[in-house]
């Protein structure tokens, strides 16, 4: 499923993995250009996992606020100052983001997967149920590569966005779908 998107990140590829959750990630490094800022990316006790694209505009702000409450970093990625917003604040830790981002948390003690996006829907994220699996990425075609997907074009969808250009591809997150049914586009 990475192979397919190989273009969006061509400064490194990682995986992770556990009997519950797969991530896969194609890096492309901007901020932080050292191996510490690979991904995915977990917490020192291996609690919290993510995957992330984007970028935080705040995070060296946020990073200062996460220090003074004991939290010590390893590299100077925005990445690891989601991580670590994410253990210290939840899910309501996207309420202090500034930037335009979409990523996924395992977090491992808790059992659950937290995705999430911008609020303006900059960065994409599309997902799946399929085969009782949930499968996510940045790209529509990363979900087909998987065996148990297949999809048709939503003409209702296809026609809203070329009528409005702000239909189901753009927008803040909701259960409305893409342009291939029956893929869901988080907007």
């Amino acid at each position: 499923m990475t192979d397919i998107v190989s273009h969006r990140g061509p400064d490194g590829e990682g995986f992770w993995t556990n009997s519950f959750v797969g991530f896969g990630h194609r890096r492309l490094a901007i901020i932080d250009l050292s191996p510490m800022g690979h991904q995915p990316m977990q917490t020192l006790d291996g609690i919290c996992i993510v995957v992330y694209n984007g970028e935080i505009y705040n995070f060296l702000n946020l990073r200062i606020e996460l220090e003074a409450k004991g939290y010590s970093f390893r590299s100077r990625s925005d990445t690891e100052v989601l991580l670590y917003a994410f253990r210290e604040w939840g899910p309501a830790c996207v309420h202090r983001l500034n930037g335009m981002f979409a990523f996924a948390i395992w977090d491992a003690e808790r059992n659950t997967l937290f995705l999430a996006r911008d609020r303006y829907g900059i960065k994409p994220l599309y997902y799946r149920f399929a085969g009782g699996t949930l499968l996510f990425g940045s790209e529509v075609k990363s979900i087909l590569q998987h065996p148990d997907v297949s999809v048709q074009v939503d003409v209702a969808a296809l026609n809203e966005y070329f009528r409005s250009r702000t239909s189901s591809l753009t927008g803040p997150c909701s259960t409305e779908s893409s342009c291939y049914r029956p893929l869901t586009h988080c907007r």
